[in-house]
């Protein structure tokens, strides 16, 4: 087990290899005094904090990334806590490669929040966006796919919500009834752009380009 990049105040990266239950590796390093795991992931890599959008990108190099896919999320907490726990992306314990993005407010979070313990979850905040990474992780895990888990979540989710999931290989959204939350959609041969102002894709995209609005209750997938 050997460290990965620069560690933060609150946080130590650490690369470990494991062939066996992921589930059984998480709680035996938080059976360590303090040890609190915020991700994890053979495919993904989640990054939280606060502060400015800018300043997080440098600490953590995010310029140099590289890969296929990617989501990210500047928000104002408007409701939950301000820590790191309340930070996007959403992980769910202890699945790999699950993280979600979302805007919006879930009106029956607690009722589902209940449902998901019950079945053996756990939730690491009081934020609702959270349940989405939550109840995506328990879907897949039962063998459905992430397409019918977006679909499925429009009918057994309550409240006003656009959100994107990133899994190892896919990359997937889904809007409620309502269609209330934005999302700016660009998509080309080889390139697939959304945001919550357009304005935002054309800061990387200065060209002429169309871009469309997701209807209500509309579900896309893309493969990486």
């Amino acid at each position: 087990m050997k460290s990965k990049k620069a560690d933060t105040e609150y946080a130590l990266r650490y690369v470990i290899s494991h062939d066996g239950d992921t589930s059984k590796m998480a709680a035996h390093i938080e059976e360590g005094e303090g040890v609190e795991i915020m991700s994890m992931g053979s495919g993904l890599e989640l990054i939280k904090d606060l502060g400015d959008a800018d300043d997080v990108a440098a600490l953590y190099g995010l310029n140099d990334f590289q890969g296929t896919h990617g989501i990210g999320h500047t928000r104002m907490a408007t409701e939950s806590d301000v820590d790191i726990r309340s930070a996007h992306p959403y992980w769910a314990f202890p699945y790999n490669d699950v993280s979600v993005v979302h805007n919006g407010q879930i009106t029956n979070y607690w009722i589902m929040r209940r449902t998901m313990e019950r079945n053996g979850h756990r939730f690491m905040s009081n934020c609702d966006s959270e349940l989405l990474a939550v109840y995506t992780a328990h879907n897949l895990s039962k063998g459905i796919s992430l397409e019918d888990s977006l679909r499925q979540s429009i009918g057994e989710i309550d409240g006003v919500f656009t959100y994107l999931v990133a899994t190892k290989d896919q990359l997937g959204m889904a809007k409620d009834t309502m269609a209330a939350k934005p999302l700016v959609l660009y998509e080309s041969d080889d390139l697939i752009a959304m945001a919550s102002e357009e304005v935002a894709i054309r800061a990387i995209l200065p060209e002429e380009i169309d871009t469309t609005d997701p209807y209500d209750e509309e579900v896309r997938v893309w493969q990486a």
